[in-house]
């Protein structure tokens, strides 16, 4: 059994990866778009990984799990970060 060292890059869907070249930092829409592309890469990781490990392809059940943990996490985060910001618009509407 082969253990390599581990890849321990935080891929949180809050926090900016860049800053944008105008020097304001990254706006709400930019870091929600990034947020949605970081969860969807992992889910779809997960699902090549649960693919890979079904057909025989890859023979390590751990990083699938890992990866499809990964991904659940991410996932639920997005899901709730969702309905937070739904509460908030329905919180300002009934503000008006």
């Amino acid at each position: 059994m082969r253990i390599d060292k581990p890849d321990f890059t935080l891929t949180n869907p809050l926090s900016p990866a860049k800053e944008k070249t105008t020097g304001k930092g990254l706006d709400f829409v930019d870091t929600l778009k990034e947020a949605i592309d970081s969860t969807n890469k992992l889910v779809k990781e997960s699902e090549l990984a649960a693919a890979d490990l079904s057909s025989g392809k890859a023979p390590n059940i751990h990083e699938a799990m890992i990866a499809m943990q990964k991904a659940d996490i991410t996932l639920r985060l997005m899901v709730s970060m969702t309905n937070k910001l739904i509460e908030g618009y329905n919180e300002l509407n009934r503000l008006r």
